[in-house]
């Protein structure tokens, strides 16, 4: 299983690369309200994310790992709909 402080890593990176792209989108003069909620969703995806991995530490031993498969489960499945928002985004003209 791989660290606790790794994950978390994982989670802001994710993350921090959702609000770069939508950086990107804004210079290409797309709408700022769309691009603005996807990063405020994304913000709150992050910060829950963070707090139920730090939940975790409270779980017994048997738990834990099926916890912090289902938390990187969810990360990945909240980044790729972030992105797929994104890239709607871009294409709607």
């Amino acid at each position: 299983m791989a660290s606790i402080r790794r994950l978390k890593k994982d989670i802001d990176y994710l993350t921090f690369a959702v609000i770069a792209d939508s950086l990107n989108c804004l210079s290409y003069g797309k709408n700022t309200d769309d691009i603005s909620g996807v990063v405020e969703n994304v913000v709150e995806m992050r910060n829950t994310l963070r707090q139920r991995v730090n939940a975790g530490k409270c779980l017994k031993a048997a738990e834990k790992k099926a916890h912090y498969k289902e938390v990187r489960k969810e990360v990945m499945v909240s980044v790729d709909g972030a992105f797929t928002k994104l890239s709607e985004l871009v294409k709607k003209a």
